[in-house]
C-alpha cells in the first residue's frame, strides 16, 4: 500500500477515536443533566404540593373562622354556640374530645360550659369549681399553649406544677392554649386523644390558638349581649325617666321614644312612631339631617354631635342638639339618638354674642371718640389758651379791632366746641334709644332760610368762593315734621357740602313736595368721597380718607341717618372723588296747618 494513503487512514482513525470519546463525554454530561432535571422536578413537585397543602389548611382555616363568626351572632346559647366551634375545630385538627374552661379570678373558680369527652362523657361539665393544681390551671398560670404527653406529665407532676389532675388521665397527647377576654386570659382550650396516633404539635397549638381568639371574641360579645339582656329593664327605666330624649331610627322611622322625647317635640308617642323621622324637622333641616344619616349607615365618618331645628305639636321653633350612634335593633342596623333642647342655650349663646359684639362696638366708638376729641378739641382750646394769654400780657398795647379779632377768635373757639360737643350728646341720646321724636307744623321754607343765615354767619370764612343756590317751597306752606331733628338734617348736610369745598363751587339745596314725602337734595362739587369709605359713611367717628387737614369729628352723617330714621325716612348717597356729592333725604309727611 502506498505510503501516503497509509497515513491518511492512520489520521482518519486518529480522528474517529478522538469523535467517538467526545460523543461518550457528551453523553455522560447528558445523562448527569437528566437526573439534576429529575431531581429538581421532584424537590419542586414536593414544593408545590406542600404549597397546595398550605394554601389548602389557609382557606380552611378562613372558613372555619367565618363560621365561628357566623355562629357567634346566630343568637345560640353558650353550650349550642360551643358544640358548633367543636364540629367546625374537627375540620382542622383532631377534635374528638374538646372542652372549654373559663376563668374566675376574684372568685377563684372556674367552669366548664362545654365538655365532650369518649372517657369522662360529660360528667365534668359543671360550674363554680374551686381553681385546683391541674392541667387546664397550668395553662391559665402559664399564659401560653401547652402540649402534653404521657413522658411530660410525670415531669409536671414530679415538679410539683400539676397535682391535682381531674379526669381520665390515660390520654396518648393533651393541648390546651389560653384564651383571652378583654385583654387578659380567661379561659382555656383544650383538645385531648387517647388513641397511640394522636400527636399534638407546635402546628396543632398554632391552630387552636387562633381558634381561641376567635372564640374568646364571640364569648366576650355574647356576654355584653347577656349583661345587656340581664339588665334590659333596668335600662329601661333609666331612659324613659332621663331628661334626655332617647330615640331608635330604623328604616326611616323611630321605632323607640322615651317620654324626654314626647316631651320635647309635644306630639304624642303613636303620631312619632307613625311618620318618617324628619316630620317634625324644620324643612330647611331636613336634607343636612337626612344626608348626615345615610352616610352615618353607610359607615362614612360624621359629626357626633350637631343641632337642627324641630316644629312642635303647637307650632314654636326650637332647636335640638343631636348625639347619634350605630347599634343594632332586633338583630339589624339601627341609630340610637340623644336629644337634648338645646333652645334656651342657644338664645343665651346669641344673647352672649350680641353683647360681645356690642361690647367690641363701645370700645371701638369709645378708641374712636378719644382719638376725636383729642384732635378735634386740641385745636380750639389751643386757640383759647392763646387768644386768652396774648389778651393777658398785651392787651393795653393791642388796638381796639385787634383786640376784637381776638375775642371772635374765642367766640369762635367756644362756638365750635359747643357744637362738638351738641353732637356727642345727640350720639349719646341716639345710643341709648333717648332720641325723640315731637312732630309739629313746620314752616320748612322759613325755617330752612333762617338755618342758611346761621351757617352763612357762622362758616363766613368756608363760604368764600362757594355759590349756594336754594330751591324751597312756597313759605306758607306748613308739613308735620321734628324742627329739631331737621335742624340736625339739614345743618349737618349743608355744613358738609361747604367744609368739604375748599375750592368753592356750587352748593344746591333743594327741598320739594313729592305728594306724601318731603325730599331734601343738598348736592356740591367738593372733594367727594372714596368709594371704599361709602359703606362706613354713617358710622360714628368715621372720616373719609381723603378729608385732609379739613377739621370734623365724623358724628355728622351718623347724626343725620338718626335724625332720618326718626323720621321714618331714607337717605341716599351719590359721590365720585373729584366732583362732588349728593345726599338725597326722603321723609315721609304731609301739609298741614297750624290748628293741625
Amino acid at each position: 500500500m502506498d505510503t501516503s494513503l497509509q497515513a491518511q487512514l492512520d489520521r482518519l482513525q486518529e480522528q474517529v477515536q478522538a469523535l467517538q470519546s467526545k460523543n461518550r463525554q457528551l453523553q455522560a454530561a447528558l445523562d448527569e443533566q437528566q437526573i439534576l432535571a429529575s431531581q429538581w422536578l421532584e424537590r419542586r413537585t414536593r414544593e408545590l404540593q406542600a404549597d397546595a397543602l398550605e394554601q389548602k389548611k389557609a382557606e380552611a382555616l378562613q372558613s372555619v373562622f367565618y363560621r365561628i363568626a357566623e355562629r357567634a351572632t346566630a343568637g345560640l346559647t353558650l353550650y349550642d354556640f360551643l358544640k358548633a366551634v367543636h364540629k367546625l375545630l374537627g375540620e382542622l385538627l383532631y377534635a374528638k374530645n374538646f372542652y372549654v374552661c373559663l376563668s374566675h379570678p376574684s372568685k377563684n373558680t372556674v367552669d366548664y360550659p362545654y365538655y365532650e369527652d369518649e372517657k369522662d362523657g360529660d360528667t365534668m361539665q359543671r360550674y363554680g369549681v374551686l381553681r385546683k393544681r391541674g392541667m387546664t390551671e397550668f395553662v391559665l398560670r402559664t399564659a401560653r399553649p401547652e402540649v402534653i404527653d404521657a413522658a411530660r406529665f410525670v415531669q409536671l407532676q414530679t415538679s410539683g406544677e400539676i397535682t391535682e389532675a381531674s379526669g381520665d388521665l390515660t390520654f396518648s397527647s393533651w393541648l390546651g392554649v389560653p384564651m383571652q377576654m378583654q385583654g387578659r386570659v380567661r379561659g382555656v382550650l383544650v383538645v385531648q386523644g387517647y388513641e397511640p396516633h394522636v400527636r399534638y404539635s407546635g402546628a396543632d397549638a398554632d391552630i387552636l390558638s387562633f381558634v381561641a381568639n376567635h372564640v374568646g371574641a364571640a364569648l366576650e360579645r355574647q356576654q355584653a349581649i347577656e349583661d345587656m339582656r340581664n339588665s334590659e329593664a333596668r335600662y329601661r327605666s333609666v331612659i324613659e325617666n332621663v331628661g334626655v330624649g332617647v330615640v331608635v331610627v330604623q328604616d326611616g322611622r323611630m321605632v323607640f321614644a322615651n317620654p324626654s322625647m314626647v316631651r320635647i317635640v309635644g306630639h304624642p308617642l303613636d303620631h312619632l312612631l307613625s311618620q318618617p323621622f324628619t316630620a317634625t324637622i324644620h324643612p330647611d333641616d331636613v336634607p343636612t339631617v337626612v344626608e348626615r344619616h345615610q352616610r352615618r349607615l353607610r359607615g362614612e365618618t360624621v359629626e357626633v354631635n350637631y343641632t337642627f331645628r324641630i316644629i312642635t305639636a303647637d307650632g314654636q321653633v326650637r332647636t335640638l342638639e343631636l348625639s347619634a350612634v350605630l347599634i343594632e335593633w332586633s338583630q339589624r342596623d339601627a341609630t340610637l339618638l340623644f336629644v337634648m333642647d338645646a333652645t334656651a342655650r342657644m338664645q343665651a349663646e346669641e344673647s352672649q354674642r350680641q353683647a360681645l359684639q356690642q361690647q367690641i362696638a363701645l370700645n371701638d366708638l369709645k378708641a374712636r371718640f378719644i382719638t376725636m376729641a383729642s384732635h378735634e378739641f386740641r385745636t380750639p382750646l389751643a386757640t383759647i389758651h392763646g387768644s386768652v394769654e396774648l389778651l393777658q400780657h398785651y392787651e393795653d398795647r393791642m388796638p381796639a379791632d385787634k383786640k376784637q379779632q381776638t375775642l371772635q377768635k374765642i367766640d369762635d373757639a367756644v362756638e365750635r366746641m359747643t357744637h362738638m360737643l351738641e353732637n356727642v350728646l345727640v350720639i349719646g341720646r341716639t345710643d341709648a334709644g333717648r332720641l325723640e321724636f315731637k312732630p309739629r307744623a313746620l314752616g320748612i321754607t322759613t325755617f330752612c332760610h333762617g338755618l342758611v343765615d346761621e351757617l352763612r354767619s357762622a362758616m363766613a370764612r368756608q363760604l368764600v368762593g362757594v355759590q349756594l343756590q336754594l330751591e324751597l317751597p312756597p313759605a306758607e306752606q306748613l308739613y308735620w315734621l321734628d324742627d329739631t331733628l331737621i335742624r340736625n338734617i339739614v345743618g349737618n348736610l349743608l355744613s358738609n357740602a361747604i367744609k368739604y369745598s375748599p375750592q368753592g363751587g356750587l352748593v344746591r339745596f333743594a327741598v320739594q313736595d313729592r305728594g306724601g314725602a318731603l325730599v331734601f337734595t343738598v348736592s356740591d362739587q367738593g372733594i367727594g368721597i372714596p368709594e371704599a369709605d361709602q359703606a362706613q359713611l354713617f358710622v360714628s367717628f368715621h372720616r373719609a380718607s381723603n378729608v385732609g387737614p379739613i377739621a370734623g369729628t365724623g358724628l355728622g352723617l351718623s347724626i343725620v341717618k338718626e335724625a332720618v330714621t326718626c323720621h321714618l325716612g331714607s337717605i341716599q348717597v351719590r359721590s365720585q372723588v373729584g366732583q362732588g356729592s349728593t345726599f338725597t333725604v326722603t321723609l315721609p309727611t304731609h301739609p298741614c296747618t297750624a290748628e293741625d
